[in-house]
């Protein structure tokens, strides 16, 4: 049986073809088509009818919980914007076959079946799922993954890193991995990062990421009396201290050394540096982003059908 995975319909539209094997229950991708183009391209999909014509096509989020959250934020044609019947219609090479989608943020969760862990505790962070900034799971080999806590639109801390990169004078969504670089620990500006520290909520409970105002507008030029350095430099030294909090967090109360990066939070390589010296075992794909989610949401799918679920994981949660 082959199925295709699929995002897109925004940024990073991609595809990953699955072979399945309905007897042995194995199923392996066979090829990877990661673009970084708005759309799909009809001639590309048809490229891949070589490896087989789909059966099924797995879609890498929720659409109609999309179109709320925009709804609810105030974008434009939320309803008109998130048709993936009529989109997919629109670009498959061949008639639509039964489809189906998984949480965006399960989808990114899912990459940890590809990982080298029995068990992990799973940080998926981004900007935005449907509703969903981060989230927590519990992930263990040969089960489905159980997502134990979730932060909710508008705390974002990918919003929040893309924020400070366009109060950089950098584009946001395209230049967080330039601002990264930018990091220099000689040139902490201690007015700066102040600054920068007084826009997150802080919270009892220590890990979850929480901001004053709604990182989807900006900050407006709270920051316009810094250099370009100094706000680079502060802004991945908050967000590290925050990602590695949540590390630490989720590691203690989850009784795991291993943890799992996914979403767009997890290219960053120096907060993966950060936590590995707490001496945690981390690990992410190689594309944990929505372009990576063409292959991990397949995962996902196969998980809800396999005959091993939640219920055993779920026991030893609800006992903690």
């Amino acid at each position: 049986m082959i199925i295709w995975g699929m995002s897109g319909k925004g940024h990073d539209a991609s595809v990953t073809v699955f072979e399945t094997d309905e007897v042995g229950g194995r199923c392996n991708p066979v090829v990877c088509h990661y673009t970084q183009k708005p759309r799909h391209n009809k001639k590309e999909l048809s490229d891949l009818l070589k490896y087989g014509t789909p059966e099924h096509i797995v879609w890498y989020e929720n659409p109609w919980k999309k179109a709320f959250r925009m709804w609810w934020a105030g974008q434009e044609k939320p309803f008109k914007r998130n048709q993936i019947k009529k989109y997919l219609k629109e670009v498959l090479p061949i008639p639509l076959p039964t489809y189906s989608y998984v949480g965006h943020h399960e989808a990114h969760a899912a990459h940890f079946y590809e990982s080298p862990f029995e068990t992990a505790a799973i940080i998926v962070a981004d900007s935005i799922g449907e509703w969903d900034t981060t989230s927590i799971w519990y992930g263990r080999q040969r089960y489905k993954n159980v997502k134990v806590r979730r932060v909710r639109y508008p705390d974002s801390l990918g919003l929040f890193y893309s924020a400070l990169t366009q109060a950089a004078g950098l584009t946001p969504n395209k230049d967080e991995g330039k601002l990264e670089k930018m990091y220099n620990e000689d040139n902490l500006n201690e007015q700066c990062l102040r600054a920068i520290e007084d826009l997150v909520i802080p919270c009892n409970e220590g890990w979850r990421p929480m901001f004053w105002s709604n990182m989807h507008r900006g900050i407006g030029d709270k920051l316009s009396l810094f250099k370009q350095e100094d706000i680079a430099t502060c802004t991945q030294f908050v967000f590290s201290k925050i990602m590695c909090k949540m590390a630490k967090h989720w590691s203690e109360e989850l009784e795991t050394k291993n943890i799992v990066l996914s979403g767009g939070c997890a290219f960053n390589k120096r907060v993966k540096a950060d936590i590995e010296e707490m001496g945690l075992n981390v690990w992410s794909p190689a594309n944990p982003g929505d372009g990576g989610s063409s292959r991990s949401c397949v995962l996902a799918y196969l998980r809800k059908q396999a005959r091993f679920n939640v219920f055993f994981n779920q026991l030893w949660l609800n006992a903690k």
